[in-house]
């Protein structure tokens, strides 16, 4: 069945909607098939490879295949899976934002998402730097569950800083999820596309920072019509990150001052684990000098060069080595091999 399945996916010009047109008036995936002469030795192919590179494929019959994910207007007929997909996954909220956040939106995002992991709720995120990063990034600090839905096929890590953040994912038992044959790469459409996975895998979607047309707010969008709760993180109402959460708050998105806030208004549908929970304390910066605060600023939740971060913050390397031993040192921040930093 997945073969038929598999070969009908890689027809070109037939998305989930035309295929389940075409299921409706033929009756069977196999008849599909035949009608548009499917390949089904590709599909064969492909089977063989995710094989050999330990990767699931789930059809849309298939029983491990999301619930959740059914629901929407247009589904993927197919999702490749590496990890597994978490037995919460019904009981997710996805946390979505900008690339370039400031200091306090990975903090908060951190925060949110490590308070709810704690309760037994799958943080779903896609994997880019930034708030995505920094929502998997909290709920792996609670040992908490985060799947990643990928804008690439699910072998291939974008962007590349983030293969470290992808393995612990897997190691702590989540799942990167695509919709995107093995070895597909990348595209400017391919994420926006996914986002529709990433809200229809969530009960809700937490918009933490982001201008009017960034891919979050694409992403509350499609969970508004797909039905799902959206939620927005108020901040500083001089910069271009909160644009768009305030913009949300005002169309009637529930704003979110703590966790109470998204468990209140998803207390029928979603199931928590209170005895797990403990508050997140945000970092209190308020003791760095201003050589620090600089370094604090430049970094974001993805690994960064200790030579970008010298041009970032204008400090010669000598200092900057000197700063970054005692940041880390005072867990503010994490040294990766090859000289790479991150927030803590």
């Amino acid at each position: 069945m997945l073969k038929y399945w598999l070969a009908a996916n890689f027809v070109q010009n037939v998305g989930p909607v035309k295929l389940k047109k075409y299921l409706q008036g033929l009756g069977s995936i196999e008849k599909v098939c035949e009608a548009l002469s499917a390949p089904i030795d590709l599909a064969e192919k492909e089977i063989k490879k995710a094989e050999d590179k330990g990767i699931k494929i789930l059809c849309f019959d298939d029983l491990e295949y999301p619930a959740v994910l059914k629901q929407i207007y247009d589904p993927p007929s197919i999702i490749y899976v590496r990890g597994k997909i978490p037995n919460n996954i019904g009981n997710s909220i996805a946390m979505v934002g900008t690339r370039k956040a400031t200091t306090y939106g990975l903090e908060i995002t951190k925060k949110i998402a490590g308070e709810l992991s704690a309760l037994g709720i799958n943080i779903i995120s896609g994997l880019a730097m930034g708030i995505d990063t920094a929502a998997h990034r909290g709920a792996l600090i609670a040992n908490g569950q985060t799947s990643a839905v990928l804008g690439s096929g699910v072998d291939l890590i974008y962007p590349p800083s983030n293969q470290k953040l992808a393995d612990e994912i897997l190691k702590s038992g989540g799942a990167l999820i695509s919709e995107y044959p093995i070895g597909f790469p990348p595209d400017k459409w391919t994420f926006p596309q996914r986002n529709r996975i990433i809200s229809g895998l969530s009960l809700g979607v937490i918009v933490v920072e982001g201008h009017y047309e960034s891919g979050a707010m694409i992403t509350a969008k499609i969970a508004l019509e797909q039905g799902r709760e959206v939620f927005a993180v108020p901040g500083n109402i001089g910069l271009e990150q909160t644009k768009g959460p305030h913009w949300l708050i005002k169309q009637g998105a529930k704003l979110i001052e703590s966790i109470d806030d998204v468990l209140e208004e998803l207390q029928h549908v979603i199931n928590i684990n209170k005895e797990k929970a403990e508050p997140v304390a945000l970092k209190d910066y308020s003791g760095l000098s201003e050589d620090e605060m600089k370094i604090i600023n430049c970094l974001s939740a993805e690994l960064l060069h200790i030579d970008d971060l010298s041009i970032n913050s204008q400090l010669p390397i000598s200092k900057l080595s000197s700063l970054l031993m005692m940041l880390e040192f005072k867990h503010y921040i994490k040294q990766f091999p090859g000289k790479m930093f991150t927030l803590y």
